[in-house]
């Protein structure tokens, strides 16, 4: 029983302690008997590892993302030795499951294993990786299954407002604004598949990364097993090209039974290599990048037009996007936009006060404090190098960066680089209960 000295105050909050200095595990780097690199992260409480296998050529690099994912999943649907059940059953009975990650310039496997059954689980992973049949049946399955997903996509506004907006900031043939149509992905075949399967998962073009609790005998197996394959094909090249933005700045969808309109807006922005990058981060988080942000106090709290509004800063290889996303009423359309580009320019010229500004650096740390959660989220940090480009430095520098982040500097930022002049927004919705936008 709890004293009555002990006793809680609720009424009163806990003190909040300030962030000390936070270290990052450096990862261990092994070179295998082919040459493909192993990243290892040894931080794990259990019996327990993660390996990502991460190939050149992702989605922005294909002619068909529709195919890149069909030949991925088809790859364990059957080999040489074994079938797709007796795959699964491996997988099942040993305790591991897959999963795929596709990047706009990398495909990668997932495979989750307990230590003392790698030897059993990975050498039939990598056997689907080297000859899969890709059985007619399962392909034809798997691809009725993203053609009705797609199908799917296409009604649902916050998919269409989205696609549209890659198409504004990045250009109509541009291979980050591709979409596939449904037609389409039914005229992959096979033969598109293999081609595929035979570009992309090469020794020569893999990069591992391992976490948990590993031991000499994991290293072993993974040399003996991954460090041994060979190919004397080059791996795919990544496919940049510049962002080429369309003259038209706002396109509106009309979907004629939508009970709410979803809207995107974007800004071209800078790449990650740029030095004001983690600071513009910041200055986006402030606007709208978490739950006490401007546009969710302003659209959310305080004027009700939607339950929920977010932006953010991407750093593609091909250059940096700022976005803010928001569904609301179709009537409510035409203010939130007026209300978003508001906030903007609120932001350059209404200085963040100090309440505000301990509030986001708290946020930000915590979100930076969460990337020592385990070892798999450490592994994420580094993974995030080859797939985004992130430098070495940058968890150090997101710290640095955080700790001189000045109201100032965020006025600065958002007047540079935030010009609502060149907001792009796409809005799908139904357009005969939006009031007119021009």
């Amino acid at each position: 029983m709890i004293k009555e000295n002990m006793k809680l105050n609720r009424a009163i909050a806990p003190p909040i302690k300030e962030f000390e200095k936070l270290e990052i595990p450096q990862c261990r780097i092994l070179v295998l008997d082919n040459g493909i690199k192993l990243n290892i992260i040894d931080h794990g409480e259990f019996d327990v590892n993660r390996l990502t296998m991460s190939w050149n050529g992702g989605a922005y690099d294909v002619d068909s993302f529709s195919a890149l994912m069909l030949a991925t999943e088809l790859m364990r649907e059957g080999t040489k030795l074994h079938t797709g059940a007796e795959i699964a059953e491996n997988l099942d009975f040993n305790g591991a499951w897959l999963r795929n990650n596709f990047h706009s310039h990398h495909t990668s496997i997932v495979l989750h294993s307990l230590n003392n059954k790698f030897d059993s689980v990975l050498p039939i992973i990598v056997e689907t990786i080297t000859s899969p049949l890709f059985p007619l049946k399962e392909f034809e399955i798997n691809r009725e299954k993203i053609a009705k997903r797609k199908e799917l996509n296409l009604s649902k506004v916050a998919y269409l407002s989205n696609q549209n907006n890659h198409q504004l900031i990045f250009g109509d043939n541009h291979p980050c604004a591709k979409d596939e149509t449904v037609e389409e992905i039914y005229n992959i075949s096979i033969n598109d598949i293999k081609e595929i399967q035979q570009n992309i998962f090469l020794p020569n073009g893999c990069e591992l990364f391992l976490a948990g609790r590993i031991t000499p005998q994991i290293e072993d197996i993974i040399n003996n097993q991954l460090g041994q394959l060979t190919s004397t094909k080059e791996p795919l090249k990544h496919n940049i090209i510049p962002i080429s933005p369309s003259e038209t700045k706002l396109n509106i969808i009309d979907v004629e039974d939508a009970m709410q309109s979803a809207i995107t807006m974007s800004i071209p922005t800078i790449p990650r290599s740029n030095t004001d990058y983690i600071d513009l981060r910041y200055t986006i988080m402030a606007l709208g990048g978490y739950f006490g942000s401007r546009l969710m106090t302003n659209i959310r709290e305080d004027k009700g037009y939607t339950y929920g509004i977010s932006a953010s800063l991407l750093g593609n290889w091909e250059g940096g996007v700022a976005t803010i996303s928001t569904q609301c009423d179709n009537s409510y359309v035409k203010q939130v936009i007026d209300e978003v580009k508001k906030e903007i320019e609120s932001l350059k010229y209404n200085d963040v006060d100090d309440d505000e500004l301990n509030r986001l650096k708290q946020y930000a740390m915590t979100q930076i404090a969460g990337i020592l959660d385990s070892p798999f989220s450490i592994m994420d940090y580094y993974e995030n190098m080859r797939h985004v480009l992130t430098p070495p430095d940058y968890f150090y520098s997101m710290q640095e960066s955080l700790n001189n982040l000045t109201s100032e500097r965020i006025a600065t930022l958002a007047q540079q680089y935030l010009t609502v002049d060149k907001l792009y927004i796409s809005v799908a919705g139904n357009s005969k209960k939006m009031a007119n936008m021009d």
